[in-house]
């Protein structure tokens, strides 16, 4: 019975052929979009549920996208690879809750500071109240999710996949090196 493994810095993650072929079924039951999904891509997806909670369905929000040639998404457009030794690869963003705290580094340098000083300057509230807290609340929290959201430019993993003969081939994200020999070694990729 084959496995899938991976080691991550506290524990092992493992699960069988069976038990992936068991998972994905339950998030695509479109059997020609499952035949262009690599079992590496669904065992980072298993992962990242397992590892990160990140429900799988919001991966797959962003495979629908793709495949319906991205009418609409909150997240980046998908992109190729700039680097040559990927050039058949494309990666597009999908975006769960885990990835807020890459947003508000936009928050960096004093801008936090300068925007804690404004809002609770002392003339305007005396005494800090719920009003006051919720002012800030949605300046640091709410404003910047909104603003990247409406940019279209939230962010987090990859879902990295190729194309070819107008369909969408989906890999697995391990280390460039397995990304790059599972390319090269694979007709459908070429």
């Amino acid at each position: 019975m084959a496995r899938w493994t991976a080691k991550l810095q506290d524990r092992d993650i493992t699960i069988t052929t069976e038990g992936l072929d068991a998972f994905k079924t339950r998030f695509v039951r479109d059997e020609e979009l499952l035949s262009r999904m690599s079992e590496s891509w669904w065992f980072h997806v298993f992962v990242h549920m397992i590892e990160f909670g990140i429900d799988p369905a919001e991966i797959m929000d962003a495979v629908y996208n793709v495949e319906a040639s991205e009418p609409h998404s909150d997240v980046k457009p998908a992109t190729d690879f700039k680097d040559m030794s990927f050039k058949a690869l494309w990666h597009k963003h999908y975006f769960s809750a885990r990835y807020l705290p890459k947003i508000f580094p936009a928050l960096g340098g004093n801008r936090l500071k300068n925007m804690v000083d404004e809002i609770l300057d002392p003339v305007k509230y005396p005494v800090i109240t719920p009003q006051a807290i919720d002012e800030l609340a949605q300046a640091i929290a709410t404003l910047p999710v909104e603003k990247r959201d409406a940019d279209g430019k939230m962010t987090g993993e990859w879902v990295i996949f190729a194309k070819h003969g107008g369909r969408n081939y989906y890999v697995g994200r391990q280390d460039d090196q397995v990304i790059f020999d599972t390319i090269k070694t694979s007709e459908a990729y070429l």
